[in-house]
């Protein structure tokens, strides 16, 4: 009780705005399935679980990080058309598209680098065991299935 009453003092603000705030927004202003919902979601949340491990993710703000995961989610997924999909969401978070691209770019080359690194780490447990290709367009689906 004392912490929050010299809190209260000090006004600090403990609230911080996150990521995972501008995700329900995001999705409902795309013309995306219902049904595909549920699984976009848990994809950008995984990647903006990967970006909080990355230092290179600090001088983005929160909207342009939970923009480029749900940008990555629908790529890996593949149910977009294009680059119309980029745009749509830098019109919806009012950001730059180069900017966003870049973002959503690095955003994937993180879950391929510890994608690699944990084939590596497989085939250093396991070197009998022959390991598949890394497929770029899938991503895990919980982030407990990322192993750091």
């Amino acid at each position: 009780e004392w912490e929050l009453v010299v809190l209260g003092k000090l006004k600090w603000n403990l609230a911080a705005v996150t990521p995972h705030d501008f995700i329900e927004h995001i999705l409902r202003k795309l013309p995306l399935p219902k049904d595909k919902l549920l699984l976009i979601r848990k994809h950008a949340q995984t990647f903006i679980a990967l970006c909080a491990t990355d230092f290179n993710f600090a001088m983005y703000p929160p909207s342009m990080i939970a923009t480029g995961s749900v940008g990555a989610a629908i790529c890996g997924l593949q149910l977009d058309d294009g680059d119309s999909l980029t745009d749509l969401l830098a019109k919806i978070t009012n950001t730059d598209v180069d900017c966003l691209k870049a973002c959503q770019e690095q955003i994937e080359a993180v879950l391929v680098n510890s994608l690699r690194q944990v084939r590596q780490q497989q085939q250093q447990s396991n070197p009998s065991k022959m390991v598949d290709e890394l497929d770029q367009a899938s991503t895990p689906t919980d982030v407990r299935d990322i192993n750091l």
